[in-house]
């Protein structure tokens, strides 16, 4: 999701129609709802509990607890991190793709519309 965020960031800023693949900006707009539902509902990323998993199967004393994101980074950046430091910037992130999404749509959902009205 966060590649996605940057090469449409990327578009913008330099005007390119490099990402106006409508598909691709669709898929990530619907990912980042997918990201931003999991974060706010407390959920864990599927790939977390996938990894978790397999841990187990070979070292039960390898599996942990909370996010992937959270149980990584806490380590290195904070003794403890809140949930709210990875929700409030998914959210923010979710937002902006929304508001990139809405005021720049890809030209064939624009095509669409035109032809709807």
């Amino acid at each position: 999701m966060l590649v996605g965020f940057f090469v449409t960031l990327y578009a913008l800023a330099f005007k390119k129609s490099l990402l106006d693949w409508w598909k691709f900006r669709t898929l990530h707009l619907v990912g980042i709802f997918y990201v931003a539902g999991l974060s706010v509902l407390g959920k864990y990323c599927p790939l977390t509990i996938l990894e978790n998993k397999l841990r187990e199967q070979v070292s039960p004393q390898q599996v942990y607890q909370g996010s992937f994101i959270a149980h990584y980074l806490e380590k290195i950046v904070y003794p403890e991190i809140d949930p709210w430091l990875i929700q409030i910037p998914t959210l923010a992130l979710a937002i902006f793709t929304i508001l990139i999404f809405v005021l720049s749509p890809p030209l064939k959902i624009k095509q669409s519309f035109k032809k709807i009205l």
